[in-house]
């Protein structure tokens, strides 16, 4: 038996290409593979429940490693979740308001996103997630936050963000366009660390266990699993944590690297 994780952008789909937005047929015909073999399957991603397309959510996947690591679903159960201090919580999102940044509070089952943050919630539908998605009534001091995301148009206002966070904290950037997007978590937690607690309740060896990335907050999860494979289109650091680079995203990468490297062994 077996365990596979999954990172969503990038690797599964590609939200901002509207011919890749959804799981493309090769690939959901390999994970199906996998499935009907008996071994697990689950989604490991930087994005909260809210932000998971709702075909993603009905495919059948035995589970989802959210936000990082922060949040864990086996089935319809959460069995883990580890909330951010609502003192950080306030600290950082009276920056971003000092500093005109807009952010979303990603929960465990929603992401709350103020209705006036209209570039932020433009930037999102690029990304095919869409206003349905967000909950825009909330009170913050109310919820438990899991994950910060932070956007602005100006990329230096990232200084505000990275010289106040503790030492228990982290974050990663998208550093390929000229605005500033920071996803803040904490240290603690990472798709590694929800990994393998995934494999200790299921009693799967690590040998066992693989992992399909391309990001920067997919390096813990594919240089920890058995075998982790990057995307061809991925970050350089995620490629060089692999140990196999698949094809991209564009090329049903997914469905390449489970059967060679999974189903064909």
């Amino acid at each position: 038996m077996k365990a596979v994780f999954f990172d969503v952008d990038g690797t599964l789909i590609e939200g901002t290409h509207p011919d890749y937005r959804y799981m493309r047929e090769n690939v959901q015909k390999a994970i199906r593979k996998l499935q009907e073999q008996g071994h697990y399957v689950f989604i490991a991603s930087g994005r909260s429940l809210a932000f998971l397309d709702e075909k993603i959510r009905n495919f059948g996947f035995d589970g989802y490693v959210l936000l990082n690591g922060s949040v864990i679903f086996f089935h319809d159960k959460i069995i883990y979740r580890a909330p951010l201090e609502k003192s950080f919580v306030e600290k950082i999102t009276s920056i971003c308001d000092e500093h005109d940044m807009q952010y979303s509070l990603q929960g465990d089952f929603h992401t709350y996103v103020d209705k006036n943050f209209e570039y932020l919630i433009y930037r999102l539908g690029q990304y095919g997630i869409f206003a349905d998605q967000l909950t825009f009534d909330y009170d913050k001091k109310a919820i438990d936050v899991y994950k910060l995301e932070i956007d602005s148009p100006r990329h230096e206002d990232r200084k505000y963000i990275i010289e106040n966070l503790p030492e228990d904290m982290t974050y990663v950037e998208d550093m390929n366009h000229n605005y500033c997007h920071l996803e803040v978590y904490a240290k603690e937690n990472s798709k590694a660390t929800g990994a393998l607690k995934v494999l200790e309740l299921l009693n799967i060896d690590i040998k066992d266990s693989y992992a399909f990335g391309d990001g920067d907050n997919d390096i813990e999860i594919l240089s920890t699993v058995g075998m982790g494979m990057a995307m061809a289109n991925g970050s350089v650091k995620a490629r060089n944590s692999a140990k196999i680079v698949v094809p991209s995203v564009f090329e049903d990468g997914v469905a390449y690297g489970i059967e060679r490297y999974i189903l064909g062994k």
